[in-house]
């Protein structure tokens, strides 16, 4: 007869002894490497009949002119506009349905949800940032439909396993190491918003310098409002921030200093004299840049290029698998990473 005490002795070896003779071994399935597949139903329904317009949602403001989200909502609508000039599909038009709210903890979900079930969107691009494409990720997870993110840079929206979730921009494990690769010797600073997208990406590149056993003299984290920073030190400084902060922060550096910045020194929100290494999360694409200058009368950016991509993903998806939304998945999924990832470098 076995006491408490030997049931709880066997439960302590098959936690942390049983699971130490696993060290080394090969995994019996990598789930990593292994593509996403949705199993369930929806692909024996066939085409949906009777659809006189074939809408895409936007999760973000339609809004050239918004300081956050304008250029994004600039690249889909372009490519919107294309899809239609080269005849829509078969006959009938594409049309951008934007769903938003600024206050998006409160009803961002509730915009989702509307794009899902009362516009009968066949896919969604979005969200604008790291933090809103979670959120559209929860609900997408349960209507079944897909969702590209177009500019996200948060990796870990990849994470949940979720087959109905596609990313078009660089994550930050490759923006973080591109940074890390490009510090010059010597001390240097890090300087790191609040916000969700800053805080990972401080996350991502903190683990990719210690990789090459470089750690930052100092950091300092900043808030929304006026800027409140004290001297930096070292030969470089890392700025890993929103736009107005981010050059809000180079205005304050020493001259000379070598000054390094994440995906905000990308946006047509940033706007400084000075030199910045950051990397492109597109390939250049000046042609296209004019376009969308020209069509809105707004400079276009990096995130511009990406939402452009991610439309017409959804456009040639829809066109090959016909209006079904499980089979649009299907014919997205190559175009993307095993884990729904596009783009694992970014362009120097």
């Amino acid at each position: 007869m076995t006491g408490r005490g030997d049931t709880w002795s066997r439960r302590a070896f098959l936690a942390l002894g049983g699971s130490a003779c696993l060290l080394g071994q090969e995994p019996y399935l990598d789930k990593r490497s292994t593509p996403l597949q949705y199993e369930g139903p929806g692909r024996e329904r066939g085409e949906k009949r009777g659809v006189e317009v074939v809408r895409i949602g936007f999760f973000g403001p339609g809004d050239a002119a918004h300081p956050r989200a304008g250029s994004i909502w600039m690249g889909a609508m372009l490519a919107v506009e294309d899809a239609n000039q080269a005849g829509g599909y078969r006959g009938r038009h594409f049309e951008l349905v934007e769903r938003w709210s600024d206050d998006v903890w409160r009803s961002g979900a509730s915009a989702v949800v509307r794009l899902a079930y009362t516009d009968e969107v066949w896919a969604i691009l979005g969200g604008i940032d790291g933090a809103t494409t979670h959120l559209a990720e929860q609900v997408v997870t349960k209507a079944l439909l897909p969702l590209v993110d177009p500019v996200s840079t948060d990796q870990t929206v990849n994470h949940a396993n979720v087959p109905w979730m596609f990313s078009c921009a660089p994550g930050d494990p490759a923006i973080a190491a591109y940074l890390a690769r490009q510090l010059p010797g010597g001390d240097f600073s890090v300087v790191v918003g609040t916000d969700h997208d800053s805080r990972n990406l401080a996350k991502e590149f903190l683990k990719a310098a210690a990789s090459t056993r470089r750690l930052p003299a100092q950091r300092h984290d900043i808030g929304p409002g006026p800027l409140q920073l004290p001297g930096l030190e070292g030969a470089a400084c890392v700025i890993l921030a929103p736009p107005a902060d981010t050059a809000a922060v180079m205005a304050a550096a020493p001259a000379g200093m070598t000054l390094l910045a994440g995906p905000a020194a990308r946006s047509r929100g940033f706007s400084s004299e000075r030199h910045v290494v950051t990397p492109r999360l597109h390939t250049a694409d000046d042609a296209r840049i004019q376009r969308l200058q020209r069509r809105f009368g707004r400079p276009a950016d990096d995130f511009s290029l990406l939402a452009y991509d991610a439309a017409q993903f959804v456009v040639e998806a829809i066109r090959e698998a016909g209006l079904n939304r499980a089979l649009i998945r299907d014919r997205l999924a190559p175009h993307f990473g095993p884990r729904g990832r596009r783009n694992q470098e970014v362009f120097a």
